[in-house]
């Protein structure tokens, strides 16, 4: 999207409601509200983390080789893709430099830990990044941002199937169309820094899979290369599409065009986090606890429940929290398809207007933008 558009076009109650909160946060130094000892690493929590998530998944892939019966098959990958998403969650305090005070430690493991998604370590840090730059800036934005209809329109054929595909029935493979765009394409990046970086780890991923798929396809053939690494690919983008999906649509919370977003508004007020079972976030190392890690992003993942409750003092109402439920994700593939260029939200594939209620239901009075508290 061209900077000079202005949108919303007819801003109503509920995006007024949040430019007025948007506007209370502005200048405030976010960070401060936690206390500073929940910044410090400890790399043997973070390498415990790091082999509970391999455990898993190998544990998996070793379960389906001695599986008695297929059927088995499908909840071990379920099983597979958590430990995969788990190694993704410890490269993404690696990314952050939060895994220890030492980047070649990091780096290290966060470029071991993103091998079952053969996604090259530095390519991912840096598209994420630029993500946590611009959280929910409908121009530069990385992470699920929705178009405008009248753009959808003028994009080819293939843009367009991929567009829909992403965001209805196969909102799992939305993570794939990222590593396919910026995953293996130095060129992606704008500084000769970045692009020298994605290469060295376009290298080791290179390196790494010459060691890993020949012998799995000698000694398992084509059925092992998909059951033992397909597979469980598949299932940990299905948990990393989900996830990261949930975390940034809601019917809601806006993106905003660079005209009325701020830093602390992509900080503090754009994310929305679930309330996962006990056994749950701690398989995915507290991802679910996403607003603390906006706001502070060295903070470790062990850390981030007492820095989310810290912020939640400071800032009360404003930290969005909701119980895990799967009809939020049905409600979002279902409807949240488009940035309604008038109110500022979304509409859906037949350009209707989603009210931005909590639910997005489609009750059609309009009700002021609410947090969790």
């Amino acid at each position: 999207m061209a900077a000079s558009f202005s949108y919303p076009t007819a801003p109503g109650d509920p995006f007024v409601e949040f430019m007025r909160r948007s506007a209370q946060i502005k200048d405030e130094k976010l960070a401060a509200a936690i206390p500073r000892e929940y910044f410090e690493p400890r790399p043997w929590r973070g390498l415990l983390g790091f082999a509970v998530s391999w455990a898993l998944y190998l544990g998996a892939i070793v379960a389906m080789a001695f599986s008695p019966h297929w059927l088995l098959w499908i909840p071990l990958l379920v099983v597979a893709g958590l430990g995969g998403w788990g190694l993704h969650c410890i490269a993404h305090d690696c990314g952050h430099g939060s895994f220890s005070r030492s980047r070649r430690f990091n780096v290290a493991i966060g470029h071991i830990a993103l091998l079952p998604l053969i996604y090259p370590f530095h390519a991912w840090r840096h598209v994420h990044n630029m993500h946590h730059a611009h959280t929910n800036n409908l121009e530069l934005d990385t992470d699920w941002k929705p178009l405008p209809a009248a753009m959808y329109d003028r994009m080819p054929w293939w843009d367009k199937f991929v567009y829909h595909a992403t965001r209805t029935w196969a909102f799992w493979g939305g993570t794939i169309n990222y590593w396919r765009v910026s995953g293996f394409r130095p060129s992606f990046f704008p500084k000769r820094e970045m692009r020298r970086d994605v290469r060295r780890s376009i290298w080791f991923v290179l390196a790494a899979s010459a060691l890993y798929f020949p012998p799995l396809v000698y000694f398992t053939g084509v059925k092992g290369l998909l059951l033992y690494f397909v597979g469980p690919w598949l299932a940990t983008h299905a948990w990393f599409s989900a996830t990261t999906l949930m975390h940034h649509s809601a019917a809601d919370v806006p993106f905003l065009t660079s005209e009325h977003w701020t830093k602390n508004a992509g900080r503090l007020l754009l994310t929305t986090d679930y309330r996962y079972p006990r056994w749950l976030l701690f398989l995915t190392h507290n991802i679910s606890v996403h607003t603390a890690h906006h706001v502070a992003p060295p903070i470790p993942f062990y850390n981030l429940p007492k820095a989310q409750e810290a912020l939640k003092r400071a800032y009360p109402g404003m930290v969005r929290e909701r119980d895990l439920k799967l009809s939020h994700l049905w409600t979002i593939i279902r409807r949240l398809h488009f940035y309604d260029t008038e109110s500022g939200f979304y509409t859906d594939f037949s350009r209707g207007q989603v009210p931005p209620t909590a639910d997005g239901g489609r009750e059609r009075r309009a009700e002021p933008l609410r947090a969790a508290s």
